[in-house]
């Protein structure tokens, strides 16, 4: 994508993080650098440079400091530090981020972006370049996870019609919002996914339908499944099918069990079918339990109001 254009997704995302009922506060935040710590402090760049240069991006991407109703704890981890050389002379200074937002309630789930910063530097340590580095890694972290949660404010339609945007990140974050939700209207647009350009995606639309669990995926997950002949792959989504359930899921997995060469596909496929069948056991149950409490009721109540 043009950076023109991701610039303006992320004003955008932005914009809607700051205003109205999209609006989070982040009420704290911690950074660890690891194994990296020493090396970095060597640089100026000590637990305090790396809270400061995160509270600075996150409110740079539209996120507020303080409490509020949608409040988050921010966490940055340094995952990766390399002086790369380039030439004669110059280097390349890199640093890797991991940025976490926790829900401060119960409700929601963390979030979590990468970014990795590269910044050209002479021979030498250079402060002033490790510190441009760390700034452009945490940039692009929570522009990351400006956009995550300005999708998670968003009514299922519009993340469906985000499921056809030209940036893959957002296709992403619709992707992984809807599956949370478990959408059934947005299966049809998910299904459409399975065909993304970009392979990561197809999988995780295909892990979005299996948390879903609507019975129209089972046709394409099946197509989906077969183009990749591995044996775990296979046997991973036998068990996803298997968890959707239904005739033609039934059909597949018999299939899987009675003639695939792979004894690790049959075994799941046979723990598949098993799952399948203990649940339809268990609900025919509950129909019975139903049933049976209604005419228990019925028959200690003559239809007349006591007096």
């Amino acid at each position: 994508m043009r950076a023109w254009l991701w610039a303006v997704l992320i004003l955008l995302a932005g914009a809607e993080l700051a205003c109205g009922r999209g609006t989070v506060h982040v009420v704290s935040v911690r950074a660890s650098a690891g194994v990296h710590e020493d090396a970095l402090r060597a640089v100026g760049l000590d637990r305090a440079a790396l809270s400061a240069a995160t509270s600075a991006g996150l409110t740079a991407a539209g996120f507020r400091m303080g409490e509020g109703q949608r409040s988050y704890r921010a966490r940055l981890d340094v995952v990766g530090v390399r002086r790369q050389p380039v030439d004669e002379g110059a280097a390349m200074a890199e640093i890797a981020v991991d940025l976490e937002l926790t829900p401060v309630t119960a409700k929601g789930e963390p979030v979590l972006e990468t970014g990795v910063g590269a910044v050209r530097m002479s021979a030498g340590a250079s402060p002033d370049a490790w510190r441009a580095a760390l700034d452009s890694a945490v940039r692009e972290a929570t522009a990351g996870l400006a956009l995550a949660l300005s999708e998670e404010s968003k009514p299922s339609q519009k993340l469906i019609h985000d499921l056809r945007s030209g940036d893959a990140r957002m296709r992403e974050q619709a992707i992984r919002v809807l599956g949370d939700r478990r959408s059934a209207e947005a299966v049809p647009a998910l299904i459409d996914r399975l065909e993304d350009p970009d392979p990561l995606l197809a999988e995780r639309a295909a892990g979005a339908l299996a948390q879903i669990r609507d019975p129209r995926a089972v046709g394409p997950l099946i197509d989906y499944s077969r183009r990749n002949d591995d044996a775990a792959h296979t046997a991973r989504f036998a068990r996803i099918l298997g968890d959707i359930g239904g005739s033609e899921a039934r059909g597949y997995l018999e299939t899987l069990e009675s003639g695939h060469l792979d004894p690790r596909v049959r075994a799941a496929a046979r723990e598949a079918l098993q799952d399948m069948g203990d649940r339809e056991r268990e609900r025919a149950l509950e129909q019975l339990s139903d049933k049976g409490g209604g005419r228990e009721s019925g028959r200690g109540d003559s239809g007349r109001m006591k007096r």
